[in-house]
């Protein structure tokens, strides 16, 4: 018997491809398809199907929030990340039970998905399991604190996150600006861009070099071929580089269709 699945992205297109790259796997059957986590959320509670197909970053509600109430239903689904965000590890999700898919989606990487999901649905005890294992790891940072440790001369401090206006990746090392002052992250830029996008609202992956805070954005500057740079609102005005394919979900978080 197949496994049911619903497909949930803002993006038509990609929703259309992964249904399409789905249908030649008979052993899963797309039963809907959402644009967005309300509407997502809505389908998965009338349709109750196994799994969910789910962007990381949708307008409105996050992928993970959305992820959260899904599992937190009373026929919970097994959840299947996609980003496109293929710079940076998507570790936290690379469980046994969990899988995650990049854009653009690939045949191999699809095949090892359905694979994973296949085994875990003949065996209802494992795919219970590994629902509950999603549920932790979705919910796993409820009691941390809402601030970065960050390093400058040999002291430990601790920012809160709309104090951070942004990051920069520069010579290998995450360096973190406040309005007039800069420290050191011991992390990578993946690793603080999953942990600001999770943990906090407005931040921002501009270009592969620059996360930045909107909420301190002064400014937008339009630029050649469709490109932005942002006017940061620290002490300097520091301007920032948008990558072309960051534009339309910049418009969008700063309301700016």
């Amino acid at each position: 018997m197949p496994f049911t699945a619903v497909v949930v992205d803002d993006e038509p297109l990609a929703r259309d491809e992964l249904k399409y790259l789905l249908s030649a796997y008979p052993e899963c059957r797309v039963v809907g398809e959402a644009e967005d986590a309300q509407e997502a959320l809505k389908l998965v509670a009338e349709l109750q199907p196994d799994v969910v197909f789910l962007d990381i970053q949708m307008r409105g509600m996050s992928g993970c929030e959305a992820a959260r109430q899904m599992i937190s239903s009373p026929h919970p689904p097994l959840v299947v990340f996609a980003t496109a965000y293929n710079e940076y590890a998507v570790r936290a999700f690379e469980l046994g039970a969990v899988d995650y898919l990049l854009k653009p989606f690939e045949d191999k990487r699809l095949a090892k998905t359905i694979k994973r999901i296949e085994e875990l649905h003949k065996r209802s005890d494992d795919w219970t399991e590994a629902v509950e294992r999603v549920a932790d790891l979705l919910n796993n940072k409820k009691g941390r604190v809402k601030k970065l440790p960050v390093e400058k001369n040999g002291e430990i401090k601790l920012l809160d996150y709309q104090d951070i206006i942004f990051g920069r990746a520069r010579d290998g090392s995450v360096q973190i600006f406040t309005y007039n002052d800069h420290y050191n992250y011991t992390g990578t830029m993946a690793e603080l861009q999953e942990r600001l996008y999770n943990e906090s609202e407005g931040f921002l992956r501009t270009h592969k070099s620059f996360l930045v805070n909107l909420n301190r954005v002064e400014g937008v500057l339009p630029w050649f071929k469709g490109t932005y740079w942002l006017v940061m609102a620290d002490h300097k005005r520091t301007q920032i580089p948008v990558s072309k394919n960051q534009v339309k979900e910049l418009k969008s978080m700063l309301g700016l269709e």
